[in-house]
């Protein structure tokens, strides 16, 4: 681990009114995409943060017009873009069946999307030695064209496997690709170690850009005190994760930050790369964040 390499600096930070509980956002052609962990909607709002419309990913009869009760949810907290017109989404498998989901989604003509029940492969998740006392929380997603790499809250895991074997296992039946593990030691706050949240991939996929938050909470399932965030970065060469990374707390203005999912807007230089960011303030607004991220 190396700290202060980075230097981070709020540049923007709206309430996003509209989207409650926000959990992932990628960015699309016109704007950006954003999905919440209790809502069953696909959102999307343009460059500047304003909200353009939002498209039914899945029906519950649990909803009440603004969020699907805890116990009810899929807890959709991870999503990446495929390509331009393609993103995936997985529920954090905190509680099974309900979040053991998988949400695969076409963005030509209109919106498709197929769901996937995914108990098996996560249940291999659980059930892996090193997970051996610890909760499944799945939330954050990257993709490098080959490769998806799952980022795991509780014990800080990232597993990669191949996204084509997973897909044909989701549509077909066929056996789940086996992950490559890497387990990383994050910073703490008040002798609590920081989660994964979410990643993204840049630089020609050769670096991970991942956030972690910490919360005062017993397990997986339950919301906590939010004490703050991360933004982290891990070098990749070969598809394989170094095992040393660069992370910074991002800075509270005003009330402390759980920040649930990252993606890259905009390259400035070789040095400087702006990122946006959404937060899950549970129970109050979601919001967008506008930084700037440097390496010195």
């Amino acid at each position: 681990m190396i700290q202060n390499e980075i230097e981070i600096k709020i540049l923007d930070r709206q309430v996003l009114e509209e989207i409650p509980s926000a959990s992932g956002i990628i960015k699309s052609e016109d704007g950006f995409y954003v999905i919440g962990d209790d809502s069953p909607y696909l959102f999307h709002i343009d460059k500047n943060f304003k909200f353009l419309s939002k498209t039914l990913l899945y029906s519950s009869d649990k909803f009440d017009g603004k969020v699907i009760p805890k116990i009810y949810k899929p807890d959709l907290e991870a999503m990446e873009m495929l390509s331009d017109k393609e993103l995936l989404i997985f529920g954090s498998g905190s509680k099974s069946p309900e979040r053991d989901v998988c949400v695969y989604v076409k963005l030509e003509n209109g919106i498709s999307k197929e769901e996937y029940n995914v108990s098996k492969f996560y249940d291999y998740l659980r059930n892996l030695e090193m997970m051996a006392g610890y909760e499944l929380d799945i939330e954050g997603l990257a993709f490098d064209g080959q490769q998806l790499y799952l980022l795991n809250r509780g014990r800080n895991i990232i597993f990669s496997f191949s996204f084509e074997q997973f897909l044909e296992a989701c549509k077909t039946g066929s056996n789940f690709p086996i992950p490559n593990t890497n387990i990383f030691s994050l910073p703490k706050i008040r002798g609590l170690e920081a989660g994964f949240s979410g990643a993204t991939l840049y630089n020609n996929n050769s670096m991970l850009i991942f956030t972690a938050t910490v919360e005062d909470s017993p397990n997986a399932y339950d919301d906590g005190e939010i004490l703050g965030s991360f933004i982290g970065l891990i070098k990749i060469k070969d598809g394989k994760l170094s095992s040393d990374y660069l992370i910074k707390e991002i800075p509270n203005t005003g009330s402390s930050l759980k920040v649930e999912s990252v993606i890259v807007e905009t390259v400035i230089s070789s040095s400087e790369t702006h990122l946006v960011l959404v937060t899950d303030n549970d129970g109050s607004p979601s919001e967008i964040i506008r930084l700037s991220f440097s390496l010195k």
